[in-house]
């Protein structure tokens, strides 16, 4: 297998640095469990599905959904496998309003009359 260039880039100070790393991950998961061990290459694995099932939830929750729903709609989830996004427009605008400062929400409302305005002619 080809390595995987892997690049990381650091502000240090006022000097922006970066790294760059080739790493021969292996041809396939035996290949990878032979370099790596078994243990090592089914805990990354776990490492990175719960952060994939975290962004999720996060998705969810921010689009209104009660921890409920959330427990609901994660009981399907399989890694790897994309999951209906949550689209309730009222429920993700009422999130991210709450989140704001009380001068943002002023300035929201006060575009949103506009844009109603604009809309009705």
């Amino acid at each position: 297998m080809a390595d995987v260039e892997i690049k990381a880039k650091k502000k240090v100070g006022d000097e922006d640095k970066e790294a760059t790393i080739y790493v021969d991950f292996g041809e396939d998961l035996e290949d990878a469990i032979t370099k790596f061990g078994e243990s090592v290459v089914f805990s990354n694995f776990k490492a990175s599905v719960k952060i994939t099932a975290q962004a999720a939830m996060r998705r969810y929750l921010e689009a209104g959904k009660s921890s409920e729903e959330v427990v609901k709609l994660m009981a399907v989830w399989k890694p790897g496998v994309a999951i209906e996004r949550a689209s309730d427009l009222a429920a993700t605008f009422k999130a991210k309003f709450a989140s704001m400062t009380p001068e943002e929400q002023i300035s929201t409302l006060a575009d949103l009359k506009k844009a109603i305005k604009t809309a009705a002619g």
